[in-house]
């Protein structure tokens, strides 16, 4: 991980396995992330999600979407996804 603008940086995918959901892994790869970060001098960062599964769906990001507002972000934009059957 590396700022792309001094003092900012970038998160561009966590992920913890289905699995191992649950347990605060997600929390620990997020702090640890952000310790990084804080130690390249980043004063601000950036959070992308892949956030477009319908609730209940195994890729719904309900949960990780909850663990990033306690962290303190905010959303600031939504990108929508589009396909076209051939």
């Amino acid at each position: 991980m590396r700022p792309f603008v001094h003092g900012i940086g970038v998160l561009w995918w966590i992920e913890v396995s289905a699995s191992a959901r649950g347990q605060g892994l997600g929390h620990a790869l997020l702090g640890s992330a952000l310790d990084v970060l804080t130690g390249l001098d980043t004063t601000e960062v950036i959070l992308y999600v892949d956030d477009d599964a319908p609730a209940g769906d195994d890729r719904d990001r309900a949960a990780a979407n909850r663990l990033y507002e306690s962290a303190g972000f905010i959303e600031i934009d939504r990108l929508h996804s589009y396909t076209r059957a051939p």
